[in-house]
C-alpha cells in the first residue's frame, strides 16, 4: 500500500483529492495538512511513501517544504501539485529533486499514476 500525505489550503481540494485516490486500490492517504509547516511537521512524524505538495501555501510553501523536506534528509518523494503551469515552477521543483510536477487541471489517472512511479522510484 502506498502510504501519502496531501498538503494543500485548501480543505475541499485535500478531501477531492482524497476522493480520487481512494478508487485506488493500492493508495491510501494516511495524513493531511494545510500549510507547509504542517506538513514538515507529518513528515517528522509519520512515515510517507509519497508526498503532494501544492506551491501555495502558508508558513511554507511547496517548494521551501520541499527544500526543507531533502535538507532534513528526508528523502520521500513529492510530487508538486499546482494551478501555475509556467516553467520556471517546473524547473524549480526539478532542481529542487521533486519526483515530479503536475497541475491541478490534469485528469486524474495521470496524479494516479505519479504517485505510483514515485513509489516505486523510492
Amino acid at each position: 500500500m502506498i502510504k501519502v500525505l496531501i498538503a494543500d489550503d485548501h480543505t475541499m481540494l485535500r478531501k477531492g483529492l482524497k476522493l480520487i485516490l481512494s478508487e485506488a486500490e493500492d493508495i491510501v492517504v494516511t495524513a493531511e495538512a494545510s500549510d507547509g509547516q504542517e506538513a514538515i511537521d507529518r513528515i517528522d512524524a509519520e512515515d510517507f511513501d509519497v508526498v503532494i505538495l501544492d506551491i501555495s501555501m502558508p508558513r511554507k510553501n511547496g517548494l521551501e517544504a520541499l527544500r526543507e523536506m531533502k535538507a532534513r534528509g528526508k528523502n520521500i518523494p513529492a510530487l508538486i501539485l499546482s494551478t501555475y503551469s509556467d516553467e520556471d515552477y517546473k524547473q524549480a521543483a526539478r532542481e529542487m529533486g521533486a519526483a515530479g510536477y503536475l497541475t491541478k487541471d490534469e485528469a486524474p489517472e495521470r496524479l494516479i499514476a505519479a504517485i505510483r512511479d514515485a513509489a516505486k522510484n523510492k
